[in-house]
């Protein structure tokens, strides 16, 4: 055998050794399917959890030469969602206008706009501003809130705003550090707060309640009266230094959750957090605050109901507790016996096991340097293939998603079980609730070229039922909607194929069909009970990305779905809110309305326009624009791409006027032709580009 070739062969057998059994030997240890819920029965106890479970991860997050460490992330982005929440019209509004796009009826989701029919109510820089908006000819701002930290998102009840954002606040933690002459070191964090007033009167807001809890604003639902909110703080650790606990402030008044409050599960992490699920009723000023805490890790979705909550995160597992699996059915298969007593017995000696994969290593290396090139090619091939379907089987193992169950009602909030599936999840689309059986969507291998998605059906208790594995390799999930007995599932890496799933069998669920097209949709939205809509971008039969594409497609026959029309907008560089928070996604099936926001470019990243497009879209003549809307001077083009207060952010109707909402503006257009009705400036902050102030118009 020839050097050179030994030497690649050597190399690439060890490769696949290395990662095959390497990657992540630093992460958290393998845990149970199911973890019981515990309480901590002392500070000292809860310290030393946290204390134990990091070192043991061996993954620090901050460390110094004394050993200290943080952990947490924050949260940013939002989620996606689908129908329009049912809000009372007040005196003197209409009763035919649009509300936020949401995933669940009867659960609405907080947004930076609400609209009552009469009244708009939006976010401009760091103030409310409460807008008089019908009849569009005479509407004008009626009030202004001023916040000292900054609003994110809002609800309206009745006669009752309520509004969520964050402030910053220090934390010191009082250690003196020599060696990098640092002493007390202070860290930002943030503090939720949650402030809900009195609009009976518009033009006067009044402040009635006003909560704040450490850490960062998650996400929330209004379901009735009652709002949930989640906020996370991380879990600050820090050798012979108190852990701070969550702090929740209301109307002055502080309680400080002491460790016996908190719940926990026995669940070895890296990025611990204190899952605060906040509950508090809109009309009654003096209903006290419910507060429930966790210590979880990291939540990245959420799924609520009307009646549960659903918590999920990412669990990763350690690669070398897959060591024996890798060697039994990958390496030993293809050794002749002498070699395979040699790597036993390397297995059963008292070395560590990175000693033992370097010996085990040296072993092969060492055989196949006896192989002219062919035998050793065909080794390689082996193992290769077989390395290819241990991968497969190990990535559901691997990478978990474990979700929390509580159950609420009227602000009552209660643990009820958990589990878990092979997997990480998209987005809140990737779950849902039906028929008291829980259904999520699912990839792994993500971080290899052995991609696979899955979709799990749990009951009521979490556990599995059905399962439909293994989908699309080589792709990852883009979009997912479940509606009733069917489910809709976008993957992609060089083409979209939209699968439609059988749910009907919660112990069995099955591929009915599947469509492959150029491009990909990142938002699925019903149009009715046989057709979807679909938002994305195009994509060559390469997968080359190129500009938005609208997709209507027809699955009224399930085992042949269709593309019946489509809408290109753009470029290569186009992109819209809509692709990654379906609340800027406006569709109204009576008024054949669809609206999305644009950023058009017509060349690479070159961005020559924004604002609105506006379709008429019916089952007969499809996506057909029906004008552009934009807040920005179209005189000056080259202010697109850094004017983002003018971006327009939403859409809404009142009657048979279209609103389009950004930062610095409402514009109110006639919806039979979009002539300009109205406009309206908002109060907000001159925009800064380059450090000069400008107050674009």
């Amino acid at each position: 055998m020839k050097k050179g070739s030994a030497s690649i062969a050597i190399l690439a057998v060890l490769i696949i050794i290395l990662v095959g059994i390497g990657i992540f030997y630093s992460q958290a240890p393998v845990t149970s399917t199911k973890e019981q819920i515990k309480k901590f029965a002392s500070y000292s106890e809860l310290k030393e959890f946290v204390k134990s479970n990091i070192e043991a991860s061996n993954n620090y997050g901050m460390l110094y030469s004394t050993q200290t460490m943080a952990t947490g992330a924050v949260r940013t982005g939002v989620a996606e969602s689908s129908k329009l929440a049912e809000a009372p019209s007040v005196s003197g509004g209409s009763t035919d206008f649009s509300q936020t796009n949401i995933q669940v009826e009867g659960v609405d989701e907080a947004d930076i706009v609400k609209n009552d029919g009469k009244y708009i109510y939006t976010i401009s820089g760091n103030n409310i501003t409460i807008v008089d908006a019908y009849p569009a000819e005479s509407a004008k701002i009626v009030s202004t809130i001023q916040l000292d930290g900054t609003p994110q998102e809002i609800f309206v009840n009745k006669d009752k705003l309520v509004v969520f954002g964050w402030e910053y606040y220090s934390y010191s933690t009082g250690i003196a550090i020599p060696e990098i002459g640092i002493i007390s070191p202070r860290y930002d964090s943030q503090k939720t707060f949650v402030k809900v007033y009195d609009i009976t009167d518009r033009s006067n807001p009044i402040l009635k309640r006003n909560i704040t809890i450490d850490g960062n604003y998650y996400d929330s639902r209004m379901i009735g009266d009652y709002v949930y909110v989640i906020a996370n703080q991380p879990v600050y650790y820090y050798d012979n230094q108190p852990i701070p606990m969550p702090v929740v402030q209301s109307n002055g008044v502080s309680k400080t959750l002491q460790a016996t409050d908190v719940y926990y599960f026995d669940v070895p992490d890296t990025s611990y957090v204190f899952t605060n699920i906040v509950s508090l009723n809109t009309q009654n000023d003096n209903e006290d605050v419910n507060t429930k805490t966790y210590l979880t890790g990291y939540n990245e979705n959420m799924f609520v109901s009307t009646n549960n909550i659903y918590l999920v995160y990412t669990k990763r597992l350690n690669d070398y507790d897959f060591y024996d699996k890798i060697i039994d059915e990958a390496i030993l298969p293809v050794m002749p016996i002498d070699i395979k007593v040699k790597i036993e017995g390397v297995r059963k000696s008292n070395s560590s096991k990175y000693e033992k994969m370097n010996e085990i290593g040296k072993i092969v290396q060492d055989y196949l340097s006896t192989l002219n090139p062919e035998e050793a090619a065909n080794v390689m091939k082996d193992i290769q293939n077989r390395m290819e379907t241990v991968q497969a089987e190990i990535a559901k193992e691997m990478e978990k998603t474990k979700i929390f169950k509580f159950s609420i009602s009227n602000g009552n909030i209660n643990y009820v079980t958990n589990g878990e599936v092979p997997g990480y999840t998209l987005n809140q689309f990737s779950m849902d609730e039906y028929n008291n059986n829980f259904r999520i969507a699912t990839t792994t291998g993500s971080w290899r070229s052995e991609s696979l998605n899955h979709v799990y059906i749990l009951d009521s208790n979490m556990q599995i039922t059905g399962k439909l594995e293994d989908l699309a390799h080589g792709e990852r999930i883009y979009s997912v909607r479940f509606l009733g007995n069917k489910g809709y599932m976008v993957t992609f890496r060089q083409i979209d194929p939209l699968f439609v799933i059988d749910l009907s069998n919660p112990t069995a669920p099955a591929v009915l069909g599947f469509l492959k097209i150029p491009g990909v949709s990142d938002y699925l939205h019903p149009y009715d009970e046989t057709h979807v809509i679909g938002v994305g971008r195009d994509a060559t039969e390469q997968g080359r990305v190129q500009g938005m594409k609208l997709s209507l497609f027809d699955v009224s026959d399930v085992s042949n779905p269709k593309e019946v029309s489509k809408y290109i907008i753009g470029e290569r560089g186009t992109y819209s809110d809509a692709l990654y928070d379906h609340k800027a996604f406006l569709f109204n099936r009576e008024k054949n309305l669809l609206v999305i926001p644009v950023s058009l470019a017509e060349k690479d990243y070159q961005q020559t326009w924004q604002g609105a497009f506006v379709f008429n879209i019916d089952l007969t003549n499809g996506f057909v624009l029906k004008g552009k809307i934009t807040h920005s001077n179209e005189t000056n083009i080259t202010d697109y791409y850094y004017d983002y207060q003018s971006q327009i952010r939403r859409s809404l109707f009142i009657d048979n006027i279209l609103y389009t909402l950004s930062s610095k503006m409402i514009k109110m257009n006639d919806l039979s032709d979009l002539s300009e009705v109205n406009k309206i400036e908002l109060p907000v902050e001159p925009q800064r580009l380059y450090g000069i102030e400008t107050s674009i118009k």
